[in-house]
């Protein structure tokens, strides 16, 4: 948390989001979380599935990513399959 010169407290929030059926995170700040994700999405405009993991443990953030990976690898496999 950072001191603002007019007194406002700016936060730093650990987000997640897609872009492009990606799973990206990084950190965004605002004075509250739905300012911080409007700088995510002023950044971003096409991102989806915005979630907040600032306060969450390590584990679910990493189970989460590893689930979003199985599912665009199998959809891929699912493509991949229709095509042939």
């Amino acid at each position: 948390m950072k001191g603002h010169p007019e007194g406002i407290k700016i936060h730093r929030f650990y987000l997640s989001y897609k872009l492009n059926g990606e799973v990206n995170t990084g950190w965004f700040e605002g004075v509250h979380i739905r300012f911080a994700k409007d700088q995510l999405l002023f950044k971003f405009p096409d991102a989806t599935d915005i979630m907040d993991w600032t306060y969450e443990k390590s584990e679910d953030l990493k189970d989460y990513l590893k689930k979003q990976n199985a599912k665009k690898l199998t959809l891929k496999l699912r493509l991949k399959d229709q095509v042939v």
